[in-house]
């Protein structure tokens, strides 16, 4: 839950996660946790990637941790969106689990925020996934589609794999949570993954939401927390005015945890 939620609601807070948050199963064991603690990001488990990334720019200073919650902050300056991409390629890589984050998005159409998985082999050598890898996209929030729809009350899983180009493949779904009580944007909810030798299943607020055989990765990959903007693409258009500056942007994905459970190897 949000540290700095007022006391009045911390209690509906809590049991409400209590309710909808399905822990790991229960063989399985923590590997691995960032609980956003401190006022930094931890270095040892993240790098902040920098650089032009589709219509937008990474800048390190986009990535805030304040009061146990990481936010990401999509702004505007000087001409140029501007946003973060965390990952821990180099830092955590592993393979199998259950993967789960707990986010909540302020999304803004022409960008997209994602709690996702990455090999850094993806494609290579194409055909054999289980060998290269697959993107695996535990959950991309979007406030608008490409027709400038708005689907902010949904969420898409996605698989990648064969590289990005002429090989490309991928398969996936959109998630309408239209019986959960909660709004999608704006609350806190936790997504999750399965990911076994054999198959992959994903979770919204610890109920199974899809579950599929294909593309199955058997290597490791790394975690990644990203947002993302491209004009008059995937996710709409980007506002005319920007998205404000970094310190009166509203459109932000906050983490308040990302944790990684495994079945304790065996003696």
């Amino acid at each position: 839950m949000n540290k700095s939620t007022p006391i009045s609601s911390l209690l509906v807070l809590l049991l409400t996660t209590l309710v909808a948050h399905a822990a790991a199963p229960a063989e399985y064991r923590m590997l691995w946790q960032d609980p956003f603690d401190g006022d930094k990001l931890d270095e040892s488990k993240w790098t902040a990637v920098v650089g032009p990334r589709k219509g937008g720019q990474n800048v390190a200073d986009a990535a805030r941790v304040k009061d146990g919650v990481l936010t990401i902050t999509t702004y505007t300056k000087d001409g140029k969106h501007c946003t973060g991409f965390l990952t821990t390629k180099g830092k955590f890589e592993t393979a199998y689990g259950y993967f789960e984050a707990a986010v909540r998005f302020h999304t803004t159409p022409g960008q997209w925020g994602a709690f996702w998985l990455q090999s850094p082999t993806v494609g290579k050598p194409p055909g054999d996934p289980a060998t290269a890898g697959t993107e695996i996209d535990i959950v991309e929030h979007r406030a608008s589609d490409n027709k400038g729809n708005d689907i902010s009350d949904m969420f898409v899983i996605n698989l990648h794999w064969d590289g990005y180009g002429k090989d490309h493949k991928t398969v996936g779904t959109k998630i309408a949570p239209t019986s959960i009580a909660k709004p999608l944007p704006g609350e806190w909810h936790h997504y999750g993954l399965k990911w076994t030798p054999e198959r992959y299943t994903f979770y919204y607020d610890g109920k199974e939401r899809w579950s599929t055989t294909n593309a199955v990765s058997r290597r490791s990959e790394y975690i990644l927390l990203t947002c993302e903007v491209q004009d008059k693409g995937w996710a709409g258009n980007c506002p005319a005015e920007g998205y404000g500056s970094l310190a009166d942007s509203k459109t932000t994905m906050e983490v308040d945890w990302v944790r990684v459970w495994q079945i304790p190897p065996q003696p």
